[in-house]
């Protein structure tokens, strides 16, 4: 050793006796792996079986926790998935022994396998041991309103358009989607039913705003409507620049969030309105509906068509409101067949006219209306609306009562989806003169419930 130092020089046989060392305790690792691998294989097996009872505990907890409304913690659901996926590598160990680089040195190379893993083992052990709290936790409070929604009418369509709407609503490559078609054909009913299951979904956006906008809207209302669902004063500024940048501000702070513009008839800039772009960045989107294809375009839209309703949903739609004892009249079913068809395939004008002819057995009578109908008559030059304006004209008709219809023409001077409580309701006709004046009040009430059957709301 003096002579290989005197040789080397002490700084030389340092060196040496370093690598040396470290070749050494890597010939030991090996002879180790090789020598005790059957030991090495036996002692993951026995840790894997302790990591996989740990893991059926942490699943037992986790259920007992998952109430309605509460969702597993992301680091919780990582472990399981990293747990799972390791299972599957346990029963290839000695299989894996032989193959690769080592196929000489099988042995030695499963226990150095075993080893390997039994260290990925006890760190995943150790981070299950760490689960002392609660597993699951709150989804994050999606703030908006559940709307009042009707009976979902040609369930099958209604649900395809739902189905496509969502589907658009999910995917970050579409942020401004539109719904469209004419005129009570259930627009809004699709859009209100998507309102209350993203409501519901809450782990998908943080808040819904519903605004309707309806034809008589412009910038300035749309603006105020959008900012009471924000609760944001805007009475102080009174042009609409001033007020979009406010807008603006305010929308900004609100991630996440889905903006409902329903029944809109024409198109505007967001920036003019104040309503920020929807970007990945804030994860928000614009959902609109309208009777016009234009309105979509010019809004930048991705667009859904709301289908009419079919053949059979329209004749099971008509039934239903009419009343099935219909059918039992004699001659009668190929005229009810063909005022159906008169109704285009419109959920409105299916419900309208079934509702006017309810109770009607008389042949002569469905063939009158069936020929009223037809008969063309002078309305709008839109062929959408004067399809649906000659299809409520003859509701109108059929009422046959003029205290009804002054009542109907006197709610219809509101703007639409406005909601009217009975009393008050009454009051106004009274006050209107449209219901004739009575020796009292609760006389006036009683003419008023008897003769118009309003029901209490």
């Amino acid at each position: 050793m003096e002579k290989l130092a005197q040789f080397l020089g002490p700084e030389k046989l340092n060196q040496v006796l370093e690598l040396v060392k470290k070749i050494w305790d890597e010939i030991g690792k090996f002879y180790n792996y090789h020598s005790s691998a059957g030991d090495h294989v036996n002692n993951l097996k026995r840790k894997w079986k302790e990591l996989e009872c740990q893991k059926t505990d942490v699943e037992e907890k986790m259920k007992s926790e998952l109430f309605p409304g509460k969702r597993p913690k992301r680091e919780v659901q990582l472990w399981l998935q990293e747990v799972g996926t390791f299972n599957g590598e346990i029963p290839t160990i000695e299989e894996e022994g032989g193959r690769g680089i080592w196929k000489y040195f099988p042995r030695m190379h499963m226990g150095k396998l075993a080893c390997q893993k039994i260290q990925e083992v006890e760190e995943l052990y150790q981070r299950g041991g760490g689960f002392r709290e609660s597993l699951v936790v709150d989804p994050p409070v999606c703030h908006g309103e559940e709307l009042l929604t009707t009976t979902l009418v040609g369930e099958s369509r209604t649900k395809r358009t739902i189905e496509r709407v969502r589907e658009h609503l999910l995917d970050e490559n579409f942020r401004r989607i539109a719904v469209y078609g004419m005129g009570g054909i259930g627009k809004t009913t699709v859009m209100k039913q998507i309102n209350n299951d993203l409501l519901k979904e809450r782990d998908k956006f943080d808040n819904i705003i519903w605004v309707t906008v309806s034809k008589s809207s412009s910038v300035f209302k749309l603006q105020e409507d959008i900012a009471c669902k924000l609760k944001l004063d805007l009475t102080n500024s009174r042009d609409e620049t001033t007020r979009a940048g406010k807008l603006n501000n305010e929308l900004q702070n609100w991630k996440r969030y889905v903006l409902i513009l329903d029944d809109m008839w024409e198109a505007f800039h967001l920036e003019d309105v104040g309503i920020p772009e929807p970007t990945p960045t804030n994860g928000c989107r614009l959902l609109l509906t309208t009777r016009s294809l234009e309105v979509c375009n010019r809004m930048d839209c991705v667009n859904i068509k709301m289908e009419l309703l079919s053949e059979k949903e329209s004749w099971d739609l008509f039934l239903d409101k009419v009343g099935r004892d219909v059918l039992n009249t004699r001659d009668i079913e190929p005229i009810v067949k063909e005022v159906v068809k008169e109704c285009a395939g419109l959920p409105l004008a299916i419900i309208t006219i079934a509702g006017s002819l309810k109770n009607v057995i008389d042949v002569s009578e469905w063939r009158n209306a069936l020929n009223e109908l037809r008969t063309p008559k002078k309305g709008p030059k839109n062929v959408d609306a004067a399809t649906i304006f000659e299809r409520l004209r003859f509701s109108y008709n059929r009422l046959k009562d003029e205290d009804l219809q002054h009542c109907l023409l006197y709610c219809a001077l509101f703007c639409e989806d406005h909601e009217f409580k009975r009393d008050e309701l009454i009051e106004d006709l009274i006050d209107e003169g449209i219901i004739e004046r009575m020796e009292s009040r609760e006389a006036e009430f009683d003419r008023v419930q008897h003769r118009m059957k309003l029901k209490k709301k």
